[in-house]
């Protein structure tokens, strides 16, 4: 990890990899822990193979709409989903990316659990200070959090 490019949560989860990786991949699953609360998931799609597309439609508590469009890069089954912003489904350049990163979720088993890491990563340290400072930490560490409480649910 580059600090001064990468922003990273990481979370030891009460759930198998199996479980996890099931939050990760289903768009019914996906879609209730993703965006921090009280946003709302209005559309997701999740297609986790390398070029399938990765799509989100927020609905913010001010009734604002927010709309991300991704691709997936790789998909490695219960181990890790690494997506970007810099392109759309099929490998489509994206002409002003959101926050123009690389993002992956990876999961590691760890005792009775499963190590959640999420890193975001930038190529350039101006846009990893930008994507912190819009409080980064604060919702990857909030969806985080989502993520374990509805994979105990499921355990």
């Amino acid at each position: 990890m580059d600090p001064d490019r990468d922003l990273q949560v990481t979370r030891l989860m009460p759930a198998p990899v199996a479980t996890l990786w099931r939050c990760l991949t289903t768009a019914e699953h996906l879609r209730r822990w993703w965006v921090p609360a009280p946003v709302q998931v209005a559309d997701l799609i999740i297609e986790p193979h390398p070029g399938g597309r990765f799509f989100t439609h927020m609905i913010l508590p001010d009734g604002g709409e927010h709309r991300v469009d991704m691709v997936i890069l790789l998909a490695e089954a219960e181990r890790r989903l690494v997506f970007t912003d810099l392109m759309t489904m099929g490998f489509v350049p994206v002409v002003q990316p959101l926050f123009g990163f690389v993002g992956e979720l990876a999961l590691i088993a760890e005792g009775q659990g499963t190590r959640y890491v999420a890193t975001a990563r930038h190529a350039r340290p101006e846009d990893a200070v930008r994507h912190r400072d819009m409080g980064f930490h604060d919702g990857w560490g909030m969806v985080a959090d989502q993520l374990a409480a509805l994979a105990r649910t499921m355990a």
